[in-house]
């Protein structure tokens, strides 16, 4: 990316700049005019100013770094991912926490009010080395489950980052497939 940047600036802006400036110079010395050198002084700074925003706003579109402490909080099903009656159906009943204590409390709703709770411990794995940052990026959770757990939780899940500071984890449940978690609160929707 940043070689086809190079490339158009040498190949394209400069000689363009180049013939704008001559064309500037010959009808100032000619005609008495400063259009050219007005049409040079716009395009240099629509360049700039584009070149400026699309630098700033590139921030914005990138997926977010996690720490371990944006993973601390309560999940619920991410109702957004595949609406229908099977989302609506599995957010009134599972729902979990990641607590600072390296806890996750898994909630699965046995009845109208009557919450089941299993705790699992769980680890975080390091991500990715940054270079920049000289550090592990995107800590994600490790699950010690077994067998004896909710089938929604004995395995690991895998983070999903998304752009504008979001991100998801999906869940592989033998009995209902994938499982979409996202950060937020539960309500009661009845």
């Amino acid at each position: 990316m940043e070689k086809g940047i190079t490339l158009f600036f040498y190949f394209v802006l400069l000689p363009l700049s180049g013939w704008l400036v001559l064309t500037w110079i010959v009808t100032l010395c000619k005609f008495k005019r400063y259009s050219a050198f007005l049409f040079l002084l716009d395009f240099w700074g629509v360049l700039i100013y584009g070149t400026c925003f699309l630098w700033i706003s590139q921030s914005y579109f990138k997926p977010i770094v996690l720490t371990q402490k944006d993973i601390y909080g309560t999940y619920v099903i991410d109702r957004d991912q595949f609406p229908g009656k099977q989302a609506d159906w599995q957010y009134d009943n599972f729902r979990f926490t990641i607590t600072p204590e390296l806890k996750m409390i898994f909630e699965s709703r046995l009845c109208e009010g009557i919450w089941r709770k299993e705790i699992v411990d769980v680890s975080f794995s390091n991500g990715y080395f940054d270079l920049n940052k000289k550090q592990y990026c995107n800590k994600r959770i490790r699950l010690h489950s077994d067998l004896t757990n909710h089938h929604i939780i004995r395995d690991n899940p895998t983070l999903y980052r998304k752009k504008f500071n979001a991100f998801y984890y999906v869940f592989n449940s033998e009995k209902f497939g994938n499982v979409f978690f996202k950060k937020g609160q539960w309500e009661n929707k009845r």
